[in-house]
């Protein structure tokens, strides 16, 4: 009879199963504990990899430029409405300075004005100083320009005492002039050329601020491209170096985990060896046991 057979139990294949049992028992005990410490240092890592992270750094430098170059595009945006705003009535200004002009030689040839011809003159004269009253007195502090329009409106005083009269328009530079006609063609003509003076300026000026615009637009597109690219090729980077500290301690647990299972299939293998040879019930054999 086998020795460690008692009451049809076999006791030898009873321990090798509770030996097993624990065997199994012990490893995952075990497999869950540096399971957990596996995830810690897992998150340890990744917080690392955030930490380290300089994206959020670099992107707040690239929006503070952003705002600088808008702020920047806004002044100059203003600055060109005023411009294109004067140079619009900088147009009629001329036109109606040449009417002005005009009106002394529509009959006579500047020899005379005639009431009606006042009345225009007049008429011309209201709408001048209108006119350069309005004109918007802008700067930049970024773009130095003569002061034209300061010069336009400096005349003001000069419009305003233009006091035509019906009656003769003395000849350029006469000594002892009739009435105050000549003096105000004089000084009409001179005006006439300020405010096309002033239009060159004022057009050549707006067009320069136009192209800084045009340029600050680019830049500002770039910085929006320069953001997008950072903050997606930082992410991909970020993302992959995760998913490898996941995956090296991934294989970690993978490895440990076929130990066991090895060392626990050599365990029951070892087991059986020790049980003997199992006998069939009703077999011959049993006679010999």
């Amino acid at each position: 009879m086998n020795p460690l057979s008692t009451y049809g139990v076999d006791l030898g294949k009873v321990l090798s199963d509770i030996s097993t049992s624990n065997f199994r028992f012990g490893f995952e005990q075990q497999f869950n504990q540096i399971q957990n410490t596996t995830i810690k240092r897992i998150n340890s890592e990744i917080d690392r990899v955030i930490e380290n992270d300089d994206t959020p750094r670099r992107l707040a430098a690239l929006e503070r430029d952003y705002k600088k170059l808008d702020d920047n595009k806004k002044l100059i945006d203003d600055f060109h409405f005023d411009l294109y705003s004067n140079q619009l009535r900088l147009t009629e200004m001329q036109t109606d300075a040449a009417d002005a002009i005009a009106a002394f030689s529509s009959v006579d040839d500047d020899t005379n004005l005639t009431a009606d011809e006042v009345t225009a003159l007049t008429a011309k004269r209201d709408t001048l100083i209108a006119n350069t009253e309005a004109l918007l007195l802008s700067i930049h502090p970024d773009i130095t320009t003569p002061n034209i329009i300061q010069d336009v409106k400096n005349t003001l005083d000069t419009l305003k005492a233009m006091d035509p009269v019906a009656g003769v328009v003395d000849a350029e530079g006469t000594g002892s002039p009739t009435n105050a006609n000549r003096q105000i063609l004089d000084d009409l003509t001179t005006f006439n050329s300020l405010l096309n003076t002033a239009y060159e300026v004022t057009y050549t000026t707006a067009e320069n601020a136009q192209d800084i615009s045009l340029d600050i637009t680019a830049s500002l597109a770039g910085k929006v491209a320069d953001m997008s690219l950072l903050s997606d090729v930082e992410l991909k980077r970020q993302e992959e170096e995760i998913e490898g500290i996941k995956a090296h301690y991934g294989n970690i647990l993978r490895v440990i985990s076929v130990s066991f299972e090895a060392r626990f299939s050599s365990t029951e293998q070892l087991a059986a060896s020790l049980q003997g040879q199992q006998v069939q019930p009703g077999s011959i054999m049993n006679i010999f046991i």
